[in-house]
């Protein structure tokens, strides 16, 4: 661990306050103001499931209230339990229509709430995320984010909801709070009392929801997991642009996937050598600097053992960052070298799923604008007035959370879709607001993945299905029962176990694990069978950290010097 003396730092002003303060501020109170108030803490005689389609929930229309019999199917998923299934919808102002479900076991509750997240443009109820959470005897809730529609998008579809405001800050901002409320309501009804606790667990768009949990509504949950979060929305979109531009210009420039498979080999032999190459990714892919211009063919040289020099310049564009040409202004970090395998998506493919459909209706009101011509300078300041004030969740002020709750992050260092260094930037932003790494990791803990795609997936060991508590006694966890050990017993995560499987298949058997160390600790191997996590430990990483607070200083005068209160730079 850090020593105490390391830990403190000087206090700065909280970055973003204002410009937070106008938009979700004011969102905020007009949204206290439409009377979505807390579930009452007193006990009432439990509700029938039929006779919830008549309760009174504060801005919410029950439509369904039925009880469904274990092995029911519903959506594609089997139910494993017994449950009373709520169907509503929540609206507290005109033209909000946030679509909720809530599932309450009959049987075995364990006295919870738990909030489960979106993918991508939401639009849909999540049944399996509605099932693993019954599963483990939560009553679980789920939202449609405010509209229904495709969780992804294409060039040229038109998309309503995100030309209307109300549903574009529901999907962005409010619908897991509004969500939430009305759950706790249920709940209460249900069972004739309140839930004991609230958790949340969600990935990806449901990372981003769990960060504006966690910032905008911090008294919704007392334990977040906020999995490879989003949270940097508009500016990630500009990311996809960026990666997809080159190859655009010159089909010539994309990294095939033998390409990918060259350049990434290559990074892993150079860096941490053979046991990385055998691995198929790095325990610390920021120590590595890799230049693909090594790969450069030469003349007469076999193509298949080079890359082309298009090919080069779209690996040095995927490795650096977004900036802004005329500022300078970073506005998205770049991958980091390990990677590469798991770039497939980020040359084009997001673009036409994700960023394209999003700023040409929220943006540039015009469903068939042409993203190549994206200025990275007076185009992303457009993008930021009118996009991210709703959507993206980048204020490190997290003092109202750490009043009485906690939150966990994991990030997977193969991520192929978010930059895998946002969460670190942010947390460091946090670690400044808060004055202290202490005061930040009393509430707050980051966990990087080795070789993790997005939310899973990747080359590396991709379930964490361990904690290790400070006491150091082996207890088998996942993130949201380790959240309930760090809530209800104070004892925080010290360690996760992270496993790859054969194939990824459980019933296969393990063919690797890794510790996971809460940032800034590292993995460091001491010995033994590389396979085992037991031959690795937790790290101290003085120097590293030290270097991240100080560039994360430059970034807060940078940000005072041109202005920009809605971007996360580092």
């Amino acid at each position: 661990m850090i020593d105490d003396h390391a830990r403190m730092l000087p206090s700065r002003p909280t970055r973003r306050t204002k410009a937070l303060t106008g938009v979700a501020g004011a969102f905020t109170a007009a949204l206290l103001a439409s009377g979505m108030a807390a579930e009452p803490a007193q006990a009432a005689a439990p509700m029938s499931c039929a006779s919830l389609a008549s309760a009174t929930i504060a801005n919410t229309t029950i439509t369904q209230a039925t009880s469904v019999a274990a092995g029911t199917t519903i959506g594609g998923t089997t139910v494993s339990t017994a449950i009373c299934r709520v169907v509503g919808v929540v609206s507290t102002k005109p033209g909000e229509q946030v679509g909720i479900e809530v599932w309450l076991p009959t049987t075995d509750w364990n006295g919870r709430l738990e909030g489960v997240g979106n993918g991508g443009f939401g639009g849909v109820i999540v049944y399996s995320a509605l099932e693993a959470g019954v599963a483990r005897g939560f009553a679980t809730a789920n939202t449609d984010t405010g509209h229904t529609g495709g969780t992804s998008g294409q060039i040229g579809q038109p998309l309503p909801w995100v030309e209307n405001k109300v549903s574009l800050k529901d999907w962005g901002h409010t619908s897991i709070h509004l969500m939430t409320v009305a759950a706790k309501k249920i709940i209460h009804d249900f069972y004739g009392k309140t839930a004991k606790y609230a958790y949340y667990d969600g990935c990806s768009t449901g990372g981003a929801e769990g960060m504006e949990e966690a910032e905008f509504y911090p008294d919704d949950y007392d334990g977040i997991h906020a999995g490879s979060p989003g949270q940097d929305y508009s500016h990630l979109m500009m990311s996809f642009l960026w990666g997809g531009l080159l190859p655009a210009e010159n089909p010539a420039a994309t990294l095939t996937t033998a390409a990918l498979t060259l350049l990434n080999t290559a990074v892993l032999q150079q860096c941490e050598g053979s046991q990385a190459v055998q691995d198929g990714f790095l325990l610390h892919p920021r120590a590595c600097h890799y230049d693909p211009a090594q790969l450069l063919c030469q003349s007469g040289q076999d193509p298949s053992t080079c890359l082309t020099a298009p090919q080069v310049q779209e690996a040095e564009r995927l490795y650096s960052a977004v900036r802004d040409p005329v500022t300078g202004l970073k506005l998205y970090p770049g991958f980091v070298r390990g990677s590469e395998s798991q770039w497939a998506l980020i040359q084009g493919l997001l673009v036409g799923a994700y960023a394209q459909p999003l700023l040409a209706n929220a943006v540039f009101d015009n469903p068939n604008w042409d993203w190549t011509t994206f200025n990275f300078d007076s185009d992303a300041f457009l993008v930021d007035k009118k996009l991210s004030p709703y959507i993206n969740a980048i204020n490190p002020d997290l003092h109202p959370l750490k009043s009485h709750g906690k939150l966990i992050v994991t990030q997977g260092w193969a991520d192929a879709l978010n930059a895998q260094t946002l969460p670190i930037e942010y947390y460091d932003s946090v670690v400044l607001d808060q004055g202290s790494l202490g005061a930040t990791e009393s509430f707050y803990r980051l966990f990087m993945v080795p070789g993790m795609s997005h939310c899973g997936g990747g080359p590396g060991p991709n379930t964490v299905g361990g904690s290790t508590p400070p006491t150091e006694i082996t207890a088998q966890r996942d993130v949201l029962t380790a959240l309930q050990a760090w809530v209800e017993d104070g004892i925080a995560p010290a360690k996760f176990i992270a496993t790859k499987y054969v194939g990824d298949k459980p019933a296969n058997g393990i063919l690797l694990e890794r510790p996971l160390c809460p940032y800034p600790e590292v993995i460091r191997y001491r010995g033994g069978d590389t396979s085992q996590a037991s031959s690795y430990e937790c790290a101290s990483d003085e120097n590293g950290f030290a270097a991240d607070i100080t560039q994360e200083q430059k970034n807060v005068l940078t940000d005072a010097l041109i202005g920009d209160l809605q971007n996360l730079p580092n």
